[in-house]
C-alpha cells in the first residue's frame, strides 16, 4: 500500500513538472490544482471534499515559520490562549496564516447574530446610500451622500435623540403632542448653548430671527445689531415694546428714582419730581405815591416796579394786576380822556393793557390786568405803566395827578 501511495505521489510530481498543473477526477487541470467531485450530481452517499488538517488552538500557536495562506481548521478552543498568531482563534472553524496571526476565514459571528468587538478602525463606504435601522413606522437613519452627512430618528408617535453620561442625560424630541423640545436631567448643573467663536447666536420663529446675541454680550430683540446691553427695537413707531405685566399705572408709588429715554432711545435715570411750590413777588398797598400821566410818555406806576428772579430752563409767569386811582386835578383843555394801563416786561411794552375814559375831577377809575407769560432763566423787571392814549380835547403834554386809592400786583410762578 505504502508502495502504490508513493507511485502515485511520483507520478503526480512528474505530471507537475510537466504541465504545472494537476487534476484530480479531471483530465484537464483547469488551475495549479484543479479538484472535481467524484460524484458531482445524483444521490450518492460516497464523500466529496477536502479535508485541511485539524488542530487546536495550542497547536496552531505553537507553528513557527508559517508560510502566508496556509489553512487550517481549529478543531477546539479548549487549549491555548488568544495572543499572539492565535490572537484572533477565539472559536472553532477554518482559519488562514496572513503573514501576522490567524485569521477567521468565515466569521461565525455577524451583526445579525451575536455581539462583538472592534479590535480597530472600521469604515462603511455607502456611496451615497442611506442606512437605515427599520422596526415598523419607527426608523433611525444615517445618511451620507456627496454633500451631506446627516443622522434622523422617526417615529409614528415620536422621534428623539438622547445623550447621556453616567450622571446627566440631554433629550432632543418632536411628538404628536405638538411639542418640539430639548431637555436636561440628572445632576447637571448648567445647559449651555452658545458658538465657540465670534458667530452671534440667534433664535427665530417662523423663518424669522426673533433673538440676537452678540459675541460682546449685547442681546437684541427685535434687531440684529443690537448696541446697548439690551436693546428693544418693537417695529412700531414710539411703542417701546416693553410691558412690564404686574406694575402699572395703578401700583403704588414707591421710592426710588425715575427713568426717562433719551434721544436715541437709551434708557436714562431724570430727576425725581419735587413737590410743587409757588415763587410769588407782589406789592399789596394803598398809600403809595401820587403820578403824573399824560399823552407824552408812559408813567410808572408807583410800587409796581418788581425784579423776578427766574431759575434755569424759565417758568411761566402768572400775573395779576388791580388798580384803583383817583384824578386830583383837571388838565387844561377840559377834554374827557382815555387813560390805559400796560404791563412792561424788561421796559417792553407787552400786548395786555386795560383803558378807561375820565369822567372828570375827583373821579375814581379802576384798572384789572391778568395774563400768562413765559420768561427765560434770568432777572427780569416787571412793572405797570399808565399813559393818555387819546387827549380828546385835553391839552397835549398836560399831567392829569394820579393817586393810587390801592394796588396789587402779584407775579407767581410754580416750582
Amino acid at each position: 500500500m505504502k508502495i502504490l501511495q508513493l507511485s502515485i505521489l511520483f507520478i503526480i510530481s512528474g505530471y507537475s513538472l510537466m504541465y504545472a498543473q494537476v487534476g484530480i477526477n479531471t483530465p484537464a487541470p483547469l488551475s495549479t490544482l484543479d479538484i472535481n467531485a467524484k460524484h458531482a450530481t445524483g444521490t450518492s452517499t460516497d464523500i466529496d471534499g477536502i479535508l485541511v488538517p485539524r488542530i487546536d488552538r495550542q497547536r496552531a500557536q505553537s507553528m513557527s515559520s508559517v508560510p502566508v495562506s496556509t489553512m487550517i481548521y481549529i478543531n477546539s478552543i479548549a487549549t491555548g490562549t488568544q495572543n499572539g498568531t492565535a490572537v484572533n482563534i477565539d472559536t472553532t472553524g477554518f482559519y488562514y496564516f496572513n503573514g501576522t496571526s490567524w485569521i477567521k476565514l468565515i466569521p461565525s459571528n455577524t451583526l445579525y447574530t451575536s455581539d462583538g468587538t472592534l479590535n480597530g478602525l472600521r469604515l462603511i463606504t455607502t456611496n451615497g446610500n442611506p442606512i437605515s435601522f427599520v422596526n415598523g413606522t419607527s426608523t433611525i437613519g444615517i445618511i451620507t451622500s456627496e454633500t451631506e452627512g446627516g443622522f434622523s430618528a422617526s417615529g409614528s408617535a415620536k422621534g428623539s435623540v438622547t445623550l447621556s453620561s453616567s450622571a446627566e442625560t440631554l433629550e432632543t424630541y418632536a411628538d404628536n403632542g405638538n411639542a418640539t423640545q430639548m431637555n436636561s436631567s440628572g445632576t447637571i448643573t448648567k445647559l449651555t448653548i452658545g458658538t465657540t467663536n465670534t458667530a452671534p447666536l440667534s433664535l427665530k420663529t417662523n423663518g424669522t430671527e426673533k433673538l440676537t446675541l452678540l459675541n460682546n454680550g449685547n442681546v437684541g430683540i427685535g434687531t440684529t445689531s443690537p448696541n446697548t446691553a439690551l436693546e428693544l427695537n418693537s417695529g412700531t413707531a414710539n411703542t417701546s415694546g416693553l410691558r412690564f405685566t404686574d406694575l402699572t399705572s395703578s401700583s403704588p408709588i414707591g421710592t426710588g428714582q425715575a427713568l426717562g429715554v433719551d434721544a436715541n432711545g437709551n434708557v436714562v435715570t431724570v430727576a425725581n419730581p419735587n413737590p410743587t411750590t409757588v415763587s410769588t413777588s407782589s406789592v399789596n398797598s394803598t398809600a403809595e405815591a401820587s403820578f403824573n400821566v399824560n399823552d407824552l410818555t408812559a408813567a410808572v406806576i408807583s410800587g409796581t416796579s418788581q425784579s423776578i428772579s427766574i431759575p434755569m430752563g424759565g417758568k411761566a409767569l402768572f400775573i395779576h394786576f388791580m388798580l384803583g386811582v383817583e384824578y386830583l386835578n383837571n388838565p387844561p383843555g377840559s377834554g374827557t380822556a382815555y387813560y390805559e394801563a400796560r404791563l412792561y416786561i424788561d421796559g417792553v411794552a407787552t400786548d395786555c393793557y386795560m383803558r378807561t375814559q375820565e369822567i372828570g375831577i375827583s373821579a375814581n377809575a379802576s384798572f384789572s390786568i391778568s395774563t400768562i407769560k413765559f420768561l427765560a432763566a434770568g432777572n427780569h423787571i416787571i412793572d405797570v405803566r399808565m399813559q393818555r392814549t387819546f387827549n380828546n380835547g385835553t391839552t397835549s403834554g398836560a399831567d392829569m395827578i394820579c393817586s393810587p386809592l390801592s394796588v396789587s400786583f402779584n407775579a407767581s410762578y410754580l416750582n
